[in-house]
């Protein structure tokens, strides 16, 4: 399988070093818009790094490639690739832009190619094992935070590029809301700012609170917060079902299922998710196959359309109807 990157920054670097492991795959090419930093990637796990976009899809000739690029940044790499019908792994979120998303998915559905979404967690042994349950046992009730640090990264601290944290980072868990409790229909949201001081251009929420309704009936509560610097909250999701308590902890989403008060099951979450994620994505191109792959484009941008929602509601101070994508 001869692969390439579009985007060569810190998340390429998990996906590559899984993926350089695999005997039957060959690095051909990098793209970045630092060509330095392309350059530094390709001498790692190679290929040629490329300043052109299309010059490194005409002339690499890849049968997969991975997309990873800040928010802001997508639209024209995908529609490169569609336009060539090259399969490809775009990385969360797919942009901050529904505009541009119902851009990029018309293209998809017309020209059917198999377009995958880096919502890894979806592949995580304890997460599929609380959806089973939940399948004959529906959610009542979700709480869940995504409650860390502020990244270095400049982009992601100025809203109109990043989208903010419930976009950027907290999509992980509004993700698993919808895998897990079904599809959200209305959301209102408060946030909290102030806080922070002192940070260049910074002007995302420093928390958030998001209340939600599906439309199966259930509610829930979503978090963010980037003001902690002590490393002690994290990530975390509980859901609440008749019959069971799912309470994932950590990024690695390990869980406790509680059936009764005296029968539990534990299940630890993979550390190396990225290469059980690329793994089926590679199966799924190999196959032609998107049964493989468990976050295809249009539901990601379900998700993404679920955030924005949620960013809408933060703005206006009202309730916001989650919109059809």
């Amino acid at each position: 399988m001869r692969i390439a990157f579009v985007g060569t920054g810190g998340i390429a670097r998990r996906h590559a070093e899984g993926l350089a492991k695999r005997e039957d795959v060959t690095f051909v090419g990098t793209y970045d818009v630092d060509a330095k930093r392309a350059q530094a990637f390709a001498a790692q796990y190679g290929g040629t790094p490329y300043d052109d976009l299309a010059e490194m899809l005409d002339q690499a000739k890849p049968d997969a490639v991975w997309v990873c690029l800040p928010p802001f940044a997508h639209g024209e790499a995908e529609l490169a690739l569609l336009e060539r019908r090259i399969p490809f792994l775009v990385e969360k979120p797919v942009s901050n832009s529904l505009e541009t998303a119902r851009r990029i998915l018309e293209e998809v559905e017309r020209s059917g190619t198999l377009v995958a979404a880096g919502y890894m967690n979806r592949y995580r042994r304890s997460v599929n094992r609380a959806r089973e349950l939940l399948a004959e046992d529906p959610a009542v009730l979700l709480h869940g935070g995504w409650l860390v640090g502020m990244p270095g990264v400049y982009w992601w601290r100025v809203k109109k590029l990043s989208g903010g944290q419930i976009v950027e980072q907290t999509t992980h868990t509004f993700d698993l809301a919808r895998y897990l409790v079904g599809e959200p229909v209305l959301v209102y949201a408060r946030g909290a700012k102030g806080f922070i001081q002192g940070v260049p251009e910074y002007d995302v929420e420093d928390a958030s609170v998001v209340a939600v309704e599906f439309a199966s009936g259930a509610v829930g509560s979503l978090m963010s917060s980037c003001a902690n610097q002590s490393g002690g909250a994290g990530v975390h999701l509980t859901i609440v079902a008749r019959g069971h308590v799912a309470i994932f902890r950590g990024w690695e989403h390990s869980v406790v299922i509680h059936k009764s008060r005296i029968e539990q099951e534990q299940i630890t979450g993979e550390p190396n998710i990225f290469e059980i994620e690329d793994d089926a994505f590679l199966a799924a191109v190999e196959a032609n196959d998107p049964s493989k792959v468990r976050s295809l484009y249009a539901d990601a941008c379900k998700t993404l359309a679920f955030c924005l929602a949620a960013n809408e509601s933060l703005e206006t101070g009202e309730p916001v109807q989650v919109p059809a994508v």
